[in-house]
């Protein structure tokens, strides 16, 4: 099963991490929504791709977590009467908030970690969308795990330095490993800009591909993505 899900096409996944994604704030349990997670997670898992890429999404949580703890609580204790049941209240939020986040990302994980970038070129370009909408669409899916395996990667390098992880828990020591990221990103984009000048290609050359093509992994895959929302009226 693992391996029919793999050899669907790239915009099969799509379609499946982005009705995930949307559904995920539209249910309002945080037990579906641990189940998903629960689910990506052992896909994830079961087909060797759980590394140190997304063990970092949950570093990068925990580093943010003071400040989403604070905005959460003052709004839960604005909406509520009492400080007890605003507290309360804000914790539930945020609960309900991580959740959908780990779920938004691990959708987006999964879709990457089993779509190569010349196959997600390629099922872009079988719909014959414009060239640019093509570059757009790949960049920004790969774009978040690339973010967060450089972000590991800067972790370490840092700790050789002796910079120790548990002080990301104060959003003041997230300096030495955004800045890092954030310049390695906008290299990575130049780079990215010359190298597709220099290979010549254009919006017209990447708005013509082959014919798209169904597979089985797509058909289980769309029936899911589908099938979610009807089953979900009853869960959220």
């Amino acid at each position: 099963m693992i391996a029919t899900l793999k050899n669907a096409s790239a915009l099969g996944k799509c379609f499946f991490a982005v009705s995930l994604s949307v559904y995920a704030f539209y249910c309002q349990d945080w037990r579906v929504l641990l189940g998903l997670i629960a689910l990506l997670a052992g896909l994830l898992a079961a087909s060797g791709d759980w590394d140190k890429s997304v063990w970092v999404m949950f570093v990068v949580f925990a580093a943010s977590l003071p400040t989403l703890l604070v905005i959460f609580v003052l709004g839960g204790v604005e909406e509520a009467s009492t400080w007890r049941e605003g507290v309360w209240l804000g914790l539930s939020w945020l609960s309900v908030f991580s959740l959908r986040l780990f779920l938004l990302v691990l959708a987006d994980i999964l879709v990457v970690k089993w779509t190569t970038f010349s196959d997600l070129l390629l099922s872009l370009r079988g719909v014959h969308l414009p060239g640019k909408a093509v570059l757009f669409v790949s960049t920004l899916v790969t774009m978040v795990p690339n973010v967060f395996s450089l972000a590991m990667h800067v972790v370490t390098v840092q700790r050789c330095r002796g910079f120790e992880p548990k002080r990301l828990v104060n959003p003041k020591n997230i300096l030495p490993l955004f800045v890092p990221v954030f310049l390695a990103q906008v290299k990575r984009s130049t780079d990215l800009a010359l190298s597709l000048e220099m290979r010549g290609i254009s919006g017209n050359a990447l708005g013509r591909g082959a014919r798209f093509r169904l597979t089985p992994g797509d058909a289980v895959l769309g029936v899911a993505a589908i099938l979610i929302w009807f089953l979900g009226r009853g869960w959220a």
